[in-house]
């Protein structure tokens, strides 16, 4: 877009006036088209700085606007992120996904910088306000079968953590239902897909995360459960800079060949960053409750249950209560 090329442009004349008519002769459109893109790269965030007869500069560089551009100049996937929809609001990132999954493509993410109705596990509402967190959607329709699902979530999350540490260098706690920082939430991830009728074969699938990054506050029902990096690291967190971790680490584990394989190593480390071996849980499954302690999980992701000498293993996609000993 012309908008990206100008801004490019003034970021490499080093805060320099650049006229608007060698902006329109190097780019090859009209004057009025430069001052559009001016005024859109404006409207985004950036500073920049007109004077009649020198031209334009950049004098304050907004780098954490959620732009494809911006994105695309960090990271260095192959298949993700060939085509990325970035709204400044949306209803719900996996939402859109489930609306519009006719056009979509293999790799294609979903980013709003706002959602208004931001959803997670049990239909429960994800928080989601304005230039303070990264909601975005993936889109996957290769290497995705029925019997790795969980697995497909569980890499999710490991992926998720991984950039996090990458990053901002801090390691936050992996739960089993989310991410978290000294026993709060500041990360939830909602799998979903489509199964083609009795054959079962999965059309699609879309992992949905939400983390909350730069907020500084929450509503009352929510304080005391969640946090933010920001909140707990004491520094802003640059949201594109994370979002290309993510999609980094996600394509090197689940489009990686060798991720079915992998099986038993992604497993491994997951169980181990929950550090859930051994603890006394209750599993809300469908309108039963399961409790009993784990030790272990299977291959297809799922906890091994011991229950009154008898073990249980369970796949599920409910709500995990550690319980006191």
């Amino acid at each position: 877009m012309t908008k990206y090329k100008i801004l490019e442009i003034l970021r490499n004349n080093d805060e320099n006036f650049i006229s608007g008519e060698l902006l329109s002769s190097r780019l090859g459109v009209s004057r009025t088209a430069i001052w559009k893109g001016i005024n859109s790269l404006k409207e985004k965030g950036y500073k920049i700085e007109g004077i009649r007869n020198k031209g334009y500069r950049l004098t304050y560089d907004k780098e954490d606007i959620i732009s494809e551009y911006e994105i695309k100049n960090m990271f260095s996937c192959k298949e993700l992120g060939r085509k990325i929809y970035c709204f400044e609001k949306i209803n719900s990132t996996n939402t859109y996904v489930k609306e519009n999954n006719n056009f979509l493509k293999h790799g294609d993410v979903i980013i709003a910088d706002e959602q208004t109705r931001g959803r997670g596990r049990n239909e429960k509402i994800f928080y989601s306000p304005k230039e303070s967190g990264v909601y975005m959607s993936i889109f996957l329709k290769k290497n995705i079968f029925y019997d790795s699902l969980k697995l497909l979530s569980i890499a999710s999350f490991l992926s998720v953590c991984k950039a996090i540490e990458k990053y901002t260098g801090f390691s936050p706690n992996l739960n089993w239902n989310d991410i978290g920082i000294n026993e709060k939430k500041i990360c939830g991830i909602l799998t979903e897909g489509s199964f083609e009728g009795e054959t079962g074969r999965i059309e699609y699938i879309v992992i949905g995360i939400g983390i909350n990054v730069n907020n500084l506050d929450f509503p009352k029902n929510l304080k005391d459960k969640n946090t933010s990096l920001r909140l707990e690291l004491n520094k802003e967190i640059n949201r594109t800079k994370l979002i290309s971790q993510i999609l980094d680490e996600i394509e090197n584990l689940i489009c990686n060949k060798k991720y079915i394989s992998n099986r038993k190593k992604i497993l491994k480390e997951y169980i181990e960053r929950t550090k859930i071996i051994g603890k006394n849980i209750e599993i809300k499954v469908m309108n039963k409750k399961i409790i009993g302690k784990v030790i272990g999980i299977n291959e297809l992701g799922g906890l091994i249950i011991s229950k009154s000498n008898k073990k249980l293993e369970v796949i599920y996609n409910g709500e995990l209560k550690i319980c006191e000993e």
